[in-house]
């Protein structure tokens, strides 16, 4: 577990200072996602060649696998992400919150949503063993209070790593590359508590523990970035506050994955242990990422548009200066007129902290409601 945390963090530490890279050069920021193309080309050998091949049930054809598969669940769950993703990304930037389309994508999001919930729990067109979503957990105390803490601690971990970087970018101009360095000490120490904790919990077996102390941390450190950060406030103290959540995350964000499998009736279900946790941890980053760049984009526009009155400015330009210190809507203001934007961009990123408190408060009333008990995990934490 300590081994993914420390892969998983340099790739965090590496991934920005790439694309701030790319940002910056003529190469322009399309580059971060094409490298992804030419990574895999080198690595694809190692797949294919080097890596060992698992087959646990090898007798049966893979055609007959694939017919296995709970095809409904996976389009259904597509569906969920995908529409709720649209309508908060277009409701209120694109699209005003009550027009026809934003009101019939929230129609069409709980209608896919109810479909799943019901095709899942009634086992529709799949079987309770091969469903995409292991429903049954969801009635263990353990299993539900691991997924609401895995999407919590998601939470706190993903929204200062996007955060973080752009308010720097506003408010110290700082370039893409130079954004993504300010980010090393959150990074640096949420790998040093994932791996602490990913050492010792396997060793002592409590798990409690590092699930409260992280919830705790987070708490503190949101709700104190909440409070005192602003255009003011110096790079040090938005180092020492982001490295309280950094540390908070780092000390469970990992811990499920050897929890969970530990905590089912069979060895069977460790598959569905790790998938379980695997929607907890990705669903709360799609959510967290989708609802503070909703209200970035919306909180910042109006507080743009009261900055900016009186200068002209059309809507599409004002949204454009959300998009960067370098916008061109921002070339040309007064030294007083950019003071203001930058001041109203850094409140709406302001606003996004708070689901840091919120997913910190989670954390810890999940954590106090674990049981105190000593498990054995040293093969979850080794798979």
């Amino acid at each position: 577990m300590a081994l993914t945390g420390l892969v998983w963090g340099l790739g965090c530490i590496l991934g920005p200072l790439i694309g701030g890279g790319f940002s910056d050069s003529s190469a322009t920021w399309r580059w971060a996602f094409y490298i992804n193309l030419l990574l895999f080309a080198v690595c694809s050998p190692v797949y294919l060649f080097v890596l060992e091949s698992i087959q646990p049930d090898a007798a049966t054809p893979f055609a007959q696998k694939l017919r296995r598969l709970d095809w409904v669940g996976v389009v259904l769950n597509a569906g969920i992400y995908v529409t709720f993703v649209m309508v908060f990304t277009f409701g209120g930037a694109t699209w005003a919150w009550n027009s026809g389309r934003t009101i019939s994508l929230f129609v069409v999001f709980g209608v896919v949503l109810l479909a799943f919930c019901v095709q899942q729990g009634l086992a529709l067109f799949t079987t309770t063993t091969r469903r995409l979503f292991p429903v049954d957990f969801l009635r263990s105390r353990t299993q539900l209070l691991l997924y609401i803490s895995t999407s919590a601690t998601a939470t706190c971990l993903f929204v200062p790593i996007y955060y973080i970087p752009l308010y720097f970018s506003f408010v110290h101009g700082d370039s893409g590359i130079m954004a993504a360095v300010r980010l090393l000490p959150f990074i640096c120490l949420n790998i040093a508590a994932n791996m602490v904790s990913g050492a010792l919990m396997p060793k002592y077996g409590f798990y409690v523990p590092w699930y409260l102390a992280g919830s705790i941390l987070s708490l503190i450190g949101g709700s104190l970035m909440y409070a005192l950060i602003d255009t003011n406030t110096s790079k040090g103290t938005i180092y020492g506050l982001s490295i309280l959540v950094a540390v908070g995350a780092g000390f469970a964000q990992q811990a499920a994955y050897s929890v969970s499998p530990a905590k089912v009736s069979h060895p069977s279900r460790v598959p569905d242990a790790i998938g379980f946790i695997n929607v907890a941890q990705i669903g709360g980053i799609v959510i967290s990422l989708t609802i503070t760049s909703t209200v970035f984009q919306n909180v910042g526009f109006s507080h743009l548009q009261t900055a900016l009155a009186g200068t002209g400015l059309p809507d599409h330009e004002i949204r454009a200066a959300l998009a960067g210190a370098k916008s061109a809507a921002l070339e040309g203001l007064s030294p007083e007129l950019k003071r203001r934007v930058t001041e109203g961009i850094v409140a709406a990123i302001g606003d996004g902290w708070i689901l840091l408190v919120a997913a910190g408060a989670v954390g810890v009333v999940a954590a106090a409601g674990m049981r105190w008990e000593r498990l054995f995990m040293e093969v979850a934490a080794g798979g």
